[in-house]
């Protein structure tokens, strides 16, 4: 009887072994998206590798941050990053941030998943769409909290960003912001700052756009959204946003569902 009770004892614990083992992302997934990526998602992991390339903040990982405030739990990672040789200030910018980066797969089904609830079918040219968009606005970075360089006005100067929660904040202390706006560059004192924001250092305003798809309020109203988070209208861009945004993203990070993702492209893959 012994010897019986060990070999069922030891099948239980090989199958929990497996259950625990299993991906659950794909838990509650409609049936045809399955049978999508059961081929497919190899070659749409690759593409977002490309995507996921375009990660420009990654450099330098200086640690794993499993504590920062709200996110507690989740494999947020500490990055130092160089811009390139700004062509104003002859040299390049450093940066520090805090990011939440999804794997190529995972970027892959979040982004199967928004086209297929867009528009009740999966298309590569969609997914593609959809693809192209993200590695050009954020290149799938999702900031957590920290400074975001861009050349976004003039190709080669460097401005600072800074985020919190996926979103651009301002920083309602004037003496923690660069004010020579001809050399915008972040102190190290400016820097350590922005990775321990609350909203109580910031000004009421947030901005518009979420990552990773520049998703806004708008978009996200209309997908169903029902938090109270304002609007794109100066004057009204609440702060509420950051912490629908982040919770979003808490919840897509532990599923195939990105709503985020999935608002951006009902607008964009339903426009005439």
């Amino acid at each position: 009887m012994k010897i019986i009770r060990l070999g069922m004892l030891t099948i239980c614990c090989a199958f929990c072994c497996l259950l625990c083992s299993c991906d659950r992302t794909h838990i509650g997934m409609e049936s045809a998206l399955k049978r999508y990526l059961k081929d497919s998602l190899p070659a749409l992991t690759a593409r977002c590798e490309t995507t996921l390339d375009a990660a420009y903040m990654a450099q330098t990982l200086v640690g794993e941050v499993k504590d920062h405030p709200g996110w507690e739990g989740y494999p947020v990672k500490l990055y130092e990053y160089y811009t390139g040789v700004d062509k104003r200030l002859g040299v390049a910018k450093k940066g520090k941030v805090l990011m939440l980066n999804p794997s190529p797969e995972k970027l892959a089904i979040w982004i199967a998943d928004a086209v297929y609830h867009a528009t009740g079918e999966i298309s590569y040219e969609d997914f593609e769409t959809i693809r192209e968009w993200i590695q050009w606005q954020s290149g799938a970075q999702f900031p957590v909290s920290g400074v975001v360089y861009e050349d976004m006005y003039v190709p080669g100067h460097y401005e600072p960003y800074v985020f919190k929660d996926g979103v651009t904040v301002y920083i309602a202390d004037s003496t923690m912001f660069p004010q020579v706006k001809e050399n915008r560059t972040c102190t190290e004192e400016m820097l350590d700052f922005y990775l321990t924001l609350t909203n109580e250092d910031l000004k009421p305003n947030t901005g518009r756009y979420a990552r990773i798809s520049s998703t806004t309020r708008e978009m996200y109203y209309a997908a169903g959204g029902e938090a109270a988070v304002g609007s794109s209208v100066d004057g009204k861009r609440d702060q509420a946003w950051l912490a629908e945004v982040g919770r979003l993203y808490r919840k897509a990070w532990k599923s195939h569902h990105n709503e985020l993702i999935t608002a951006f492209a009902k607008y964009k893959l339903n426009q005439e």
